[in-house]
């Protein structure tokens, strides 16, 4: 018996690899999947800016644009464009900070191999004082703002325009975020969803180097069932994140990343096991034999510094 429906999902036209450079922006399933990406052998950035939801904020992110634009809330300075991550006591040094990272994730952005990005909502907020759309209302008076709900069209010239000043080679991995938005009302959350997910199959379809990854369609048709929400039956739970993450290696990865990957969770879940004190002794040379396999020739092609250094710290902390 069957008890979810699966379909399959193609293998991308372009895969990751060890060396593959990762930006990964958007939603907080953005984050999820860069947290998973950052303990592999790659260079990967994730949500530098901050949570970002809507696809106008994620694009204006990535132009490295920093407007003077600013908030204040409770004696602090907050920038309407990001995510209260950033938040300072004088409009100078917020808009330090905030150039600063801007000016990194734009640099790395122009060099990056994938970026992928998950769109969270097609509803935004225009700030009827700036007379700008905002990424984030900063608990401001509600009267400012007005709600509006983007149409197709306008993420798609938005999007496009973005795609213009990316280099060609930049493999671009759009997603819909399986998180509901139930605060704008169940009904109105579907029609933001769906707004994207017509927007990402447009996009995906004009430009040969975006690709859309069915995360949403994962999370509400395989596992359509609330025992993989959290407790706010509203978020993916960890055992729908690990699901879905699987489904993205398969699609995603090469042969030789995948490789990787079992060896990199065997070391994980070693460095998790917690022996029991007299057994000290032998986990302390099982990790000094793992330290010492990955400095060897059998991985020299591979950045193992990232593990390596989580090893070493736990050798470190193992006393005998």
């Amino acid at each position: 018996m069957n008890f979810t429906t699966t379909f399959s999902i193609p293998a991308a036209p372009v895969s990751m690899n060890h060396r593959s450079r990762v930006l990964t922006m958007g939603s907080c399933f953005a984050a999820s999947m860069g947290s998973r990406l950052n303990k592999l052998p790659m260079e990967v950035m994730t949500q530098p800016l901050g949570t970002l939801f809507h696809p106008f904020a994620i694009s204006k992110a990535l132009s490295g644009e920093v407007s003077e634009d600013l908030y204040v809330h409770e004696g602090y300075f907050l920038h309407p464009d990001y995510h209260s991550i950033f938040t300072a006591t004088s409009s100078s040094e917020l808009l330090s900070d905030i150039r600063s990272v801007a000016t990194e994730v734009s640099t790395f952005a122009a060099s990056s191999d994938f970026l992928i990005l998950t769109w969270g909502t097609s509803f935004s907020y225009f700030d009827k004082h700036l007379n700008k759309t905002v990424a984030n209302c900063h608990k401001m008076p509600a009267d400012r703002f007005e709600k509006r709900l983007s149409t197709v069209d306008e993420i798609v010239s938005n999007f496009s325009s973005l795609l213009y000043n990316l280099p060609s080679t930049t493999q671009v991995v759009l997603t819909v975020s399986p998180v509901r938005h139930t605060k704008d009302g169940m009904t109105e959350n579907q029609v933001s969803k769906s707004t994207l997910r017509v927007a990402a199959d447009i996009v995906s379809k004009q430009f040969e180097n975006v690709h859309y990854f069915p995360a949403y369609e994962i999370m509400l048709d395989e596992l359509r069932d609330y025992r993989f929400c959290e407790a706010d039956m509203i978020h993916p739970n960890e055992q729908a994140q690990d699901y879905i993450w699987e489904r993205f290696m398969a699609a995603y990865f090469d042969q030789e990343l995948q490789t990787i990957v079992k060896k990199w969770n065997s070391i994980y879940r070693t460095l998790a096991h917690k022996p029991h004190p007299a057994k000290l002794i032998d986990h302390r040379r099982v990790l000094e034999v793992l330290l010492a396999e990955l400095n060897t020739e059998k991985y020299q092609e591979i950045d193992t510094c990232k593990i390596a250094e989580y090893v070493a710290h736990e050798i470190k902390n193992t006393y005998i």
